[in-house]
């Protein structure tokens, strides 16, 4: 079958995109502070503050498309517009802890435990804040909402990451990915058309990666393997295999130390590569997310702007896969620098729109092509933080990318407000930055494709200690069957 995939693997991809799915409460502020035009009794439609704060009897709003938190909590003019950025800030700052502390419990507890409880948190945080009477308590909920985001990137997905096959990463990156996300969160704020009711939706809705996690994802046989967990994780094999519908197969597991950040900063050569790790995901991280978060203000109809983002999303992201797999000379300085580029360019092309006062079609048509360019990079950060950092480095170091790209998600929706005051936040803030980070890649970022992430450790000892270890296994596995 096409890269090996199985049944197991189908309902394991499924809950990689529930992961990305519960992702999407990242952009949700593309909704919930969605403010449209008003009027002041009949007078014209307009967005002049002076006019909002004036008017106290007759104020209307034009042909709301969503009614959002910001209409209902009164975050539209003077200071209060600044909630609008908090929102969404004090939801990334959940991230970040949630990225750190979920991380640490389920390197310690393991995977399906956490998991569960990521999940389960998701779920009652999220239709909570659909329930805050006030901004205070809503403030409160989503970093709780912020929390499960993070526990759930790291836990989910690395969880997933261990029980697929090594050709499937790409698999999952290039068919379930953030496009699939985009068109769902759309879809659920059409229908439900406020902010409390989507919020309610959203939560309902991750109920069956609630019953994946629980009953079909065994725990992880790579973490069990690391604990010495021998025989449940031949148990946890033979589960994936009976829910694949093949014959069950002893796995070979590498022995392999890992390290923790400190003593991964002391290998030779591992800082100069992760200062440049750190700093692509901290720069796409503050221009992806400023960019992806001013979408909601683009001219047009609010879903099929968001809806269009989400198909060519989908589309793009497979049109990678096939270039990856089938062009083997097309390298990740290449993805890297070619995305940056490409989204620099849409992003001079938006300030002279901007200069212009132009609104037309073409401002939606590139800032489709530049959001697509961002995702490429995003891409280009994953693939150069798994493959250029050695096999007992990688979840540490990985790990503190994320961390620098957290840190630049707090900051994106204060580009996104600045851009209330001064047009030109967003664009100039992403070509400094933009800018900067090429010439960062180009001159220091070193190419990794093709390179075999298992060949890490080659000595004889490992080799025989491998051998041995699979020779144990399979003797365990004839007690387990007995």
């Amino acid at each position: 079958m096409w890269y090996d995939i199985n049944r197991f693997h189908i309902l394991a991809f499924i809950t990689w995109q529930f992961a990305n799915y519960f992702a999407g409460q990242n952009i949700f502020g593309i909704y919930s502070n969605n403010v449209p035009k008003w009027r002041c009794g009949n007078s014209e439609p307009t967005s002049d503050c002076q006019i909002y704060t004036s008017c106290r009897s007759n104020l209307t709003f034009v042909d709301p498309p969503f009614n959002s938190a910001a209409m209902e909590l009164n975050w539209i003019c003077g200071l209060s517009t600044w909630n609008q950025a908090f929102f969404s800030q004090i939801q990334f700052a959940g991230l970040l802890v949630g990225t750190l502390f979920f991380g640490t419990l389920s390197d310690r507890f393991g995977r399906k435990p956490i998991g569960i409880l990521v999940i389960s948190n998701g779920i009652c945080s999220t239709f909570a804040s659909g329930l805050a009477p006030t901004a205070t308590v809503l403030f409160v909920l989503r970093f709780f909402v912020g929390l499960s985001i993070g526990g759930m990137l790291v836990v989910l997905c690395a969880w997933i990451m261990e029980v697929i096959l090594p050709q499937q990463r790409m698999v999952v990156r290039g068919c379930f990915n953030w496009g699939w996300t985009r068109i769902a969160l759309t879809v659920v704020c059409y229908f439900t058309r406020e902010w409390r009711l989507a919020s309610f939706t959203t939560a309902i809705t991750l109920v069956p990666a609630l019953l994946l996690v629980i009953f079909v994802i065994p725990e992880s046989p790579v973490w069990l393997h690391s604990k010495g967990f021998k025989s449940r994780m031949i148990q946890s094999e033979m589960h994936i295999a009976r829910v694949a519908g093949i014959p069950y197969a002893p796995v070979e597991h590498k022995v392999l130390r890992p390290k923790g950040l400190i003593e991964t900063l002391k290998t030779k050569g591992m800082f100069k590569t992760l200062s440049v790790l750190w700093s692509m995901w901290f720069i796409v991280a503050i221009c992806g997310g400023a960019i992806d978060l001013n979408s909601g203000k683009l001219s047009g109809d609010l879903y099929l702007n968001q809806m269009l983002f989400g198909i060519l999303l989908v589309f793009s992201k497979m049109l990678l896969l096939y270039v990856d797999t089938n062009f083997h000379n097309f390298k990740r300085r290449t993805l890297h620098q070619g995305s940056l580029i490409g989204t620099l360019i849409c992003v001079v092309i938006m300030a002279c729109y901007t200069m212009s006062d132009y609104h037309g079609v073409a401002v939606l048509v590139t800032y489709l092509i530049g959001t697509v360019f961002i995702e490429y990079t995003w891409d280009a950060c994953y693939l150069c933080a798994v493959e250029l950092v050695e096999t007992p480095s990688r979840a540490s170091a990985t790990g503190s990318c994320s961390l620098a790209a957290r840190v630049g998600m707090i900051l994106a929706p204060i580009l996104t407000n600045a851009n209330l005051w001064w047009p030109y936040s967003v664009s100039t803030t992403v070509m400094v930055l933009g800018t900067s980070n090429l010439l960062v890649s180009y001159f220091f970022l070193q190419e990794s494709k093709g390179v075999n992430l298992d060949d890490v450790h080659t000595d004889d000892s490992i080799q025989l200690q491998d051998v041995h270890e699979l020779r144990e296994t399979e003797a365990m596995v004839q007690k387990v069957r007995d």
